[in-house]
This record gives structure tokens, sequence and C-alpha cells, in this order.
């Protein structure tokens, strides 16, 4: 299971973006995060930037993976869903829930690819969303 935003578990940095301005602000080494935005997730497709997407429909899940995302973040109830979508279609996008760490056994239990812990650092983090 991956695990993101844990004091003491190494794994990639996402840091939220808005725009594509933002992205030259950013390093290398981090994945952007925005919440679903079909333009500038096929931005970032065409220049072969690493991207974590923030989704509330299914049907995002499945644009995401085809464009390349390495996640698609989203809350538990809707990872469940999009988990079966993932292992049917073979993914190569991981799908993480966001949740408190208190839930991690959920995520365990409904074989989530990977969690993203909220209760730990996520001051002003928002995300805008854009078809």
């Amino acid at each position: 299971m991956i695990i993101l935003n844990h004091p003491f578990i190494p794994a990639p940095t996402l840091t939220p973006i808005a725009s594509t301005a933002d992205i030259a602000t950013i390093p290398a080494s981090h994945i952007v995060w925005f919440g679903y935005n079909l333009q500038l997730l096929r931005y970032c497709y065409d220049r072969q930037i690493p991207t974590a997407v923030y989704i509330d429909k299914e049907r995002e899940a499945i644009y995401a993976n085809a464009l390349g995302a390495k996640f698609v973040t989203m809350g538990l109830d809707l990872a469940k869903k999009v988990q079966k979508i993932a292992e049917h279609y073979l993914f190569d996008t991981k799908v993480i829930a966001m949740l408190d760490e208190r839930l991690l056994e959920k995520a365990i239990e409904a074989g989530i690819d990977g969690v993203y812990l909220t209760n730990r650092a996520m001051d002003g983090l928002s995300f805008t969303r854009s078809s």
C-alpha cells in the first residue's frame, strides 16, 4: 500500500497547483496535484509532468488514467468504486483514498492502492475544478 503524507514514511511529494504557471514554481522531483481539469491534465501529459488528480466522479478516473496520471485522489467511498474499475481495466494510475489515519483499516479492507493521510499537515489545501 502506498502511504502519502506521513512524517516517517518516505513517499513522493504532491504539490497542489491551480494553473500551468504554478508548475514552474515547484521542484522537478514533486508531483503536481490539481482538481480534475482535462486541459491541465493534457498539458502535463504532453510534457511528461508527473500528475496527481483529485476526482469526484468515476469517469474522471478513466480520463486521468488515459492521460497518464500517476495518482487519482478521492474520498474513501469513491475510491472503493474506482479501485474496482482500475483493477478491471488494468490502470497504470494508482487509486489513492484521502482519509484520516484512524480509517486506514477501511482502506486496507477495501484493497485500495494507497492513502493520503488527511490528519497530517494540509494547511491551505483546496482544489478549484474545471471540466
